[in-house]
Parts: C-alpha cells; structure tokens; sequence
C-alpha cells in the first residue's frame, strides 16, 4: 500500500530566531503534536536559526526552517518571497505572527493552493495604534483569512474594535509556556552574573525600550534601595536603551544593585528563574500577553506588574502578584517592598501563580486546541 502524503503547516513568525522563547516553545510543541496526525511544520523566521535554537526547533524531526528576511506589510519584496515559499513548501495551511493580520499572503494563498490561512494574534499594541479602525478595503482584502486566534480577551477585545478580521472569525487561546521545563542552576546564574549570594533578586525580562518602562523599574528600585539593601535588580534583555538606563542607574547612585545579563539565549536553562525571588514588569504600552510573566508564574514567582493590556488576565492583584499603574513608580517599590519582606506572602503567591499557569497556560494543552484549528 502505498505511503499517504503528508500534509504542511507553513508558519512565518516575523521576528529574529536569536533566542529560545516563546515562539520557539510554540513552534516545537505544536510539531511534536502534528506529527502523528500525518503533518509537517515549516517554520519561517527573518533570520537563520543557529546554535542551541536551531537544535532545539528540530528536534522534533518533523520540522524544516526557512528563511524571509521581510515579513511585514504589503511591499513587493514580501509578497515575492511570499510566493515562492508557497510555490516551494505546498501548504496546506499558511499561520503567520507578529506585525499585524494585514498581508496579502491570505488573498494569494487562496490562489496558489494554500486551504486555509490562520492569523496568530499576539501583538502588543502602542497607544497610537489602540484606536486603529479598518476601512472597507482592508476588510476586503483580509476576507479570505479563516481565522484569527487571541493570545488573551484583551487582544480578542482589539481584534474586535479594529474589524480587520469580523468577530466571528477570531477566538481565544491563551498563550502558554512549558510548565515542567528545567530551570537550571540558580547558583551558576549569581556566579555567572557577579549577584551577591545575600541579595534577592528581582528579576524584569524584556527588551531594554521605552515601552518595556525600564526607567520607572530603575525610579522605583531607588525607591526601594533607599529602604533596604539586600536586593538586586536584575534586567535580562537587551535593546537601544541599554546604555541610557545604565547611566540613570548611574546617576540614581544604584548602579551596584543593578545587574545587566543583555540577551540570554535560553532563559529557563540559564537558572534565572530559579534564582529570582520577585518578578517585575513595568510595561508601559499595551501588552498583548507577556510570555515571561507567564513564565515567572510558572516558576512559582509573584509578580508585580502594571496594569495594561493583557496583563491584568495574568496577575491578579492581591492573588499572585500586585498591579499598578503604568508610571506609578512608587506603588510599583511598595510592592516589591511588601514582597520582599514577607517571604510567606511571596510563597504563597507564587504558587497561586503556579497554579494559574497550569490552570490556563500550559502548553501541550493549549496547543492541542491549536492542532485542531490547524487541521479542522
């Protein structure tokens, strides 16, 4: 009898393969659980996977990387290269993430054999785009897009205010991260990294940006440093602002109490999370989901985070962490304050935030949900 074809998923995430992340834990999960059921996965990033990520997303064994230097919007370079990974890989169905829904990648799929064409909405939004509206030629061009899936009701709530896609066609799955991963030596991170052994940590991780508020972080950390001394701030990321924030650090008279560790390439094996006591995120636009709050949560961490966008869906305040408003960096240091001195209260609200991890974001569950949209 002869062997049944299998199927392909083509999956463009318009972003850099330089890390193991959220992405990269989607990708292979969502591999590893197509693979039985006769299906392959393309995975197209704008850069070449090397090193410890490479490995990692292959080691499924049904996976094939690519590579599309321009992903976002509707210029001719991206609909060329486009087309010819249709032309080469024959999907049967195109999912692609990050820079927005409008392409015409569904349009021309739809053209070139592709059945179905998903949308992965996770994309934070900044303030001028909050209250972006479609017109009727956008709405037009994306009607061949089957669906849009949201990383949180926050996102699903935008979706439906823009009207790119209509609201019958878009649902949510939460984001998810692995739940049983290894989280390395915690030990090996202070070493690696120069942290006092008599120091908690408390850990951001994010890009070093503007939007990411890394100088309310660092306002509040005074704040909290003026009270006590047995806390190091600890920023694992990178981004144009490095320098900047550095020098603030400076100036504030804390710059010992501040570790920069730049990008990690794999976070979870790098003991960060094992290290850390507090986890901080100081987000200054609209989050869509924030993959390392959920993974702190997952780490048994509480977490104080600003109240926007998505993250209100992951931490709930007085439960597993505390909220606060974007640039109130003082509610922000009474938060770290209250946790840092309450090594019960971190306990216990680092394990409600387990729990909520695995209760709504754990990731063999979450994607089978997806395997079923793909191959519906």
């Amino acid at each position: 009898m002869a062997k049944s074809k299998r199927k392909r998923v083509l999956f463009l995430a318009a972003l850099a393969a330089n890390r193991v992340g959220g992405i990269e834990s989607f990708a292979a999960e969502l591999a590893r659980q197509l693979d039985p059921k006769g299906w392959d996965l393309t995975i197209c990033y704008q850069t070449e996977p090397k090193g410890a990520v490479r490995e990692f997303l292959l080691e499924p064994g049904n996976v094939t990387l690519d590579v599309q230097k321009v992903q976002e919007g509707l210029g001719l370079t991206n609909t060329l290269e486009y087309i010819k990974l249709v032309l080469r890989y024959r999907p049967e169905v195109l999912l692609y993430t990050l820079g927005g829904p409008v392409r015409l990648w569904p349009l021309l799929g739809s053209l070139l054999g592709v059945k179905r064409s998903i949308y992965y909405d996770q994309t934070s939004r900044s303030a001028a785009r909050y209250n972006y509206r479609a017109g009727s030629k956008v709405q037009m061009l994306m009607r061949p897009l089957a669906e849009a899936i949201c990383a949180t009701a926050f996102v699903k709530a935008c979706s439906d205010r823009e009207q790119i896609v209509p609201a019958s066609k878009s649902r949510v799955i939460y984001s998810a991260v692995d739940n049983y991963r290894d989280l390395g030596d915690a030990a090996a991170f202070r070493a690696k990294y120069a942290i006092p052994a008599d120091r908690r940590i408390v850990l951001q991780v994010s890009w070093l940006v503007p939007e990411k508020g890394i100088d309310v972080a660092l306002r509040a950390a005074k704040r909290v440093l003026d009270e006590r001394r047995d806390l190091q701030f600890v920023f694992c990321g990178d981004g144009a602002g490095r320098e900047v924030y550095a020098a603030i650090a400076r100036e504030f008279g804390i710059a010992g109490h501040v570790t920069w560790c730049g990008q990690v390439q794999d976070l979870s094996a790098s003991g960060a999370w094992a290290a850390a006591a507090i986890q901080i995120q100081c987000s200054q636009w609209h989050e869509a989901f924030c993959l390392a709050v959920a993974e702190g949560m997952s780490a048994g961490l509480p977490v104080v985070a600003s109240r926007i966008g998505g993250l209100p869906e992951l931490v709930e305040d007085g439960l597993n962490g505390f909220v606060f408003e974007p640039k109130d960096d003082a509610a922000l240091a009474t938060g770290i304050l209250k946790l840092a001195g309450d090594e019960a209260l971190r306990k216990r609200m680092g394990a409600a935030g387990r729990d909520r991890a695995l209760q709504n974001h754990d990731l063999p569950r979450n994607v089978a949900a997806w395997v079923d949209v793909l191959i519906a």
